[in-house]
């Protein structure tokens, strides 16, 4: 099965996707951050 890998740049609008909050469970969309500054990291057992 092939993905398409999307590499984006400093400045780049990011995709809006839905992942559920490590702490409360609950769904959280990135578009709820919008016209805000966001950092987002995914780290593989950096807990």
């Amino acid at each position: 099965m092939s993905r398409e890998s999307t590499v984006l740049k400093l400045g780049d609008t990011a995709p809006d996707f839905r992942l559920p909050d490590a702490w409360s469970g609950e769904e959280f969309a990135l578009s709820s951050l919008l016209g805000r500054p966001a950092m987002i990291y995914f780290g593989r057992g950096t807990w």
